[in-house]
């Protein structure tokens, strides 16, 4: 089972609810978000980000409790002028590891380079159609969805919370499993600006049900801050299913001359 990571994006269905706002008024409340939001790559001229990632595997099988060291990745971003983009490679002679060992691995890791550097969420709403619902309590429910088959989340729905702008809960519907998504998140000021410190999901899986908790620390490398180590516990039945640890290590920045 691929490992399942969900970092900040939303839908939480509560009763009651005043007028409907139109694409507009969700897309402005979107951008307060981004705002408050902190994304090492925002308004600095950074231009690329290397690093190199341990990896380590709660040993389940054994009972043991120790941890494995799984082979070590280079982290690249690099800024393409729209989203950024980024990659991941093996350290070490390659030949290694065969085809489909390589292949389970950077299917797995790839997936955890949002979570260094990641998309503003209007970047990530771009292809989607917003609707805003304001709630009485100083909450608004913020809905994106699509209809579009290439997209593999079909809506994102966040309960936002507009007194201190930020997302508290989501859950989101997307075209095959895990079914059922749902998370809360835990924030703290990171250069004056939220970040994600603790994210809590469940989901189904076939008829299972799953919950995931996920810690990010925070660190500074020279004139930005990235999160330095990943902390995921995947528990099915209050068992432990998975048990993962990333360490972000040995950061180089690259910044523009302008």
């Amino acid at each position: 089972m691929p490992i399942f990571r969900f970092s900040a994006l939303i839908l939480f269905c509560l009763i009651g609810a005043s007028n409907v706002w139109a694409q507009s008024e969700a897309d402005e409340i979107l951008s307060n978000l981004d705002q408050n939001y902190y994304y090492p790559q925002h308004g600095n001229g950074l231009e690329k980000v290397t690093a190199r990632i341990q990896w380590e595997q709660l040993d389940v099988a054994s009972g043991s409790g120790k941890f494995l060291r799984n082979p070590e990745f280079e982290f690249t971003w690099k800024n393409d002028g729209a989203n950024g983009r980024y990659d991941f490679e093996l350290i070490g002679d390659k030949r290694d590891y065969s085809i489909k060992r390589k292949f389970e691995l950077k299917n797995q890791i790839k997936n955890y380079g949002e979570l260094i550097i990641p998309l503003k969420l209007q970047q990530k709403f771009a292809q989607y159609r917003g609707s805003l619902k304001k709630m009485a309590g100083g909450w608004a429910r913020l809905l994106y969805r699509t209809d579009s088959t290439e997209k593999h989340v079909e809506s994102y729905n966040m309960l936002v919370d507009m007194a201190d702008v930020k997302v508290d809960k989501i859950r989101f519907k997307q075209r095959s499993a895990p079914r059922k998504v749902n998370g809360v998140f835990r924030y703290e000021k990171v250069n004056g600006k939220w970040a994600i410190n603790e994210s809590r999901s469940d989901f189904i899986m076939g008829e299972l049900e799953y919950k995931e908790t996920s810690t990010y620390r925070y660190k500074r490398f020279g004139d930005i801050w990235l999160v330095h180590q990943i902390d995921q516990v995947l528990k099915q039945d209050n068992r432990i299913f998975q048990s993962h640890r990333f360490k972000i290590l040995d950061v180089r920045t690259t910044f523009s001359k302008n």
